[in-house]
């Protein structure tokens, strides 16, 4: 079980040390998400938004450990910013690859955590740091300057900790300009924590799930209000998920884009789906539906798929969980971060395309195509989705059938 949704959120089903490696395989982005991530993501759309670019979404919470059991699909570990970080390092330790730049955290905590961590891990793993001012978000020519000292650092990792969902929505508006940086890590109170500046709750709290009590004993002023009353509706709403009635608040913020899409309801089964975007054939489908009927405790479709060899995790985790969620929101990425979120696509692949397509003026699609990396059903198929009147388009060209003119705006 590679995701298990809660509230309409899905978080890798990962142990600390799976996640480790993907992110070493890999790079990407890691958020954190706990009951006060969920309780603002039913109301926040930018905060939405900002989710999507996550990579890897995991659990920091125990109350979300037992949420996930009361729903019947239970996640495995809990992976708080504040436990991911010193196992990132402490993994990295011997990586020289590995650089990284702080960002967050009061005037000289930052700094005062970069020093701690490099006697702790006996190299300058940490490259630079630095604590931004209050309301820096909104200020264009602070996220410059904040850009061009990240890139000028050498960092190839940046732990972010300013807050959620403050470093969220940061990482998606200004990711891109960040051109050196494999692995983004929101961390939250992690700086705080690092330099000695805030104490952690003790670890018998938080495994019981009880950390929130330590949190608000601790900052009480800042913090009563999330804690007694934004997030209490929390238990409320996975009562409604058990039972069937819970929608995401969110899913109707569009109507229009709605309206351009296929209903989530009316998606049909993996298999067809699969099917329709050339990844399966007909007798593959057979085949699994076959093995499906035979077993006494049915398999899903796509853990029988993944056994078989036939498709990759990522690419039935994105059928399966994200593509409902393109027919309930307005927001749209760019083409090949749908053919990447899917394992369609590596990062290489992608530099190569807007390479590419910077010297040529092709679309992204048609150079996918023509490179053989993703049939062209399957670009339509995603496009039928995201823009459904910007798909591949075969045209006859007069006096020769044989050739085509692709038409695509991604």
């Amino acid at each position: 079980m590679r995701k298990v949704n809660i509230l309409n959120v899905s978080i890798d089903n990962l142990s600390m040390s799976e996640l480790l490696k993907a992110l070493d395989l890999s790079g990407g982005v890691v958020f954190t998400p706990n009951v006060d991530h969920l309780m603002k993501l039913q109301k926040n759309y930018d905060f939405n938004k900002a989710y999507s670019i996550a990579n890897y979404k995991v659990c920091d919470s125990k109350v979300l450990m037992y949420a996930s059991k009361f729903l019947g699909r239970p996640l495995k570990e809990k992976i708080s910013g504040s436990d991911l970080f010193p196992a990132f390092y402490d993994y990295h330790k011997n990586n020289e690859s590995i650089k990284i730049f702080l960002l967050g955290a009061a005037e000289g905590v930052a700094r005062k955590a970069q020093e701690k961590i490099n006697r702790k891990v006996g190299r300058e793993i940490v490259v630079d740091s630095y604590s931004p001012p209050f309301g820096f978000e909104k200020d264009e020519q602070e996220a410059l300057n904040i850009i061009e000292r990240i890139n000028e650092s050498g960092a190839t990792v940046l732990a972010i900790g300013v807050g959620a969902p403050k470093q969220e929505k940061w990482l998606l508006q200004y990711k891109e300009k960040l051109k050196n940086i494999k692995i983004f890590l929101a961390i939250g109170a992690t700086i705080d924590f690092e330099a000695g500046h805030k104490p952690r709750a003790p670890k018998w709290m938080s495994e019981l799930g009880v950390e929130w009590l330590f949190r608000l004993q601790s900052e009480p002023q800042r913090l009563w209000k999330r804690y007694l009353l934004e997030d209490t509706a929390f238990f409320w709403l996975i009562l409604k998920q058990k039972l069937n009635l819970y929608s995401s608040p969110l899913a109707t913020h569009d109507a229009g884009v709605k309206q351009a899409t296929p209903k989530a309801q009316n998606l049909k089964p993996i298999g067809q789906l699969l099917q329709q975007a050339n990844l399966l054939s007909p007798d593959q489908v057979a085949t699994v539906l076959q093995e499906q009927a035979k077993q006494k405790h049915h398999q899903r479709f796509g853990e029988i798929l993944v056994r078989l060899g036939w498709l990759n995790p990522k690419t039935v985790d994105f059928f399966a969980e994200e593509l409902p969620k393109l027919t309930t929101t307005s927001y749209r990425q760019p083409l090949g971060q749908y053919l990447k979120s899917a394992g369609l696509l590596n990062d290489a692949q992608i530099n190569t395309i807007l390479n590419y397509q910077a010297q040529t003026g092709l679309r992204f699609g048609e150079i996918a195509v023509s490179q053989g990396w993703v049939k062209e059903e399957t670009i339509n198929f995603l496009l039928h989705y995201i823009s459904p009147n910007q798909m591949l388009v075969p045209v006859e060209v007069s006096g020769n059938s044989n050739q085509r003119q692709v038409v695509q705006s991604y």
